[in-house]
C-alpha cells in the first residue's frame, strides 16, 4: 500500500484519539496563559519542580523550551515573539493543539539553577528543541553533543523565523495568520442561532491526585507515537 494511504489512517487514528475522553485531559498549566493573567500570555512558565511532570503528561509530541532571565533585555523584547508562535500551539483556542508544547524557564530564579545549568545555557533567551521524553530523560546536554534528539533553535529570533524553523524542522506548513476554523465556526453558530449552545472543543480539567491515571498517560503516549511517525511520512514523501 502506498505512503499516502497509510498517512490517511494515521490523521484519523490521532483524531480519534484525540477526541477521547482520556485524550482531551490536560494540565491546568499547559492550556492556561503562561502562570499570567495576561491573556496574550501562552507560553507554559515551567520550573525545577514541575518540569518532568508537565512534559511526561503532556500529549504533545514535541516541546520548545526556551531559557531566559527576568532581568535579560533581550528576553523581554523576544517574548512578544514567542507568545505569537505559542499561541498556535498552547492553550485551549490553539489552531495546532496536542503538536508542540512551548514553555519557558526563568534562570534568574534560584530554584532553576541546576535545571538551567543541566541543559549548559550560555546565553539568553536560548532556545531548545526536542521530543517531550526526550527533556525528561535528559542527563544533560553539551553543545556539540552526538547522539541527541534535543538541539538548539539556532534561527528562531523573529516570530516568523521561529514558525520556519518549525516547519523545516517537521516538514509542516504553520503560518502565523493560521486561525482556529472551529472557533470561527463555533462564533457564527451563536451569531445565527442565538439558542444553540456551543459545546467547546475539549474541556479543561484541573489536576487531582488522580487525574493522570495509567490510561490517561498511555493515551498520550499512544498520540505522541502515532504523530512522531505520520511526521517521518511525511518528511519521507517530501524527498
Amino acid at each position: 500500500m502506498s505512503l499516502l494511504y497509510w498517512i490517511l489512517i494515521l490523521n484519523l487514528s490521532i483524531l480519534q484519539a484525540s477526541a477521547s475522553p482520556v485524550a482531551s485531559r490536560t494540565l491546568l498549566g499547559e492550556t492556561g496563559g503562561g502562570g499570567g493573567s495576561d491573556p496574550k500570555e501562552y507560553a507554559v512558565e515551567l520550573d525545577a519542580n514541575n518540569f518532568d511532570g508537565v512534559l511526561n503528561n503532556t500529549s504533545a509530541t514535541f516541546a520548545i523550551v526556551e531559557f531566559y532571565a527576568q532581568w535579560c533585555p533581550a528576553c523581554r523584547n523576544y517574548k512578544p515573539h514567542y507568545e505569537k508562535v505559542a499561541r498556535l500551539f498552547n492553550g485551549p483556542d490553539a489552531v495546532n493543539p496536542g503538536i508542540i508544547l512551548m514553555t519557558r524557564i526563568d534562570c534568574a530564579l534560584k530554584i532553576n539553577t541546576k535545571l538551567c545549568d543541566k541543559f549548559s545555557v550560555s546565553h539568553y533567551p536560548m532556545l531548545f528543541w526536542g521530543p517531550t521524553e526526550e527533556f525528561v530523560s535528559a542527563t544533560g546536554w553539551e553543545p556539540n553533543q552526538a547522539k541527541s534528539e534535543i538541539c538548539i533553535i539556532d534561527n528562531g529570533r523573529t516570530a516568523e523565523r521561529l514558525v520556519n524553523w518549525i516547519n523545516n524542522q517537521i516538514g509542516s506548513s504553520y503560518s502565523l495568520d493560521d486561525e482556529n476554523v472551529q472557533n470561527k465556526q463555533l462564533i457564527q453558530s451563536k451569531t445565527s442561532d442565538p439558542e444553540q449552545i456551543a459545546v467547546p472543543d475539549y474541556v479543561l480539567v484541573k489536576p487531582s491526585p488522580t487525574s493522570f491515571d495509567t490510561s490517561t498517560i498511555s493515551g498520550n503516549k499512544m498520540i505522541k507515537w502515532a504523530r512522531g511517525l505520520l511526521i517521518k511520512l511525511r518528511q519521507l514523501l517530501a524527498f
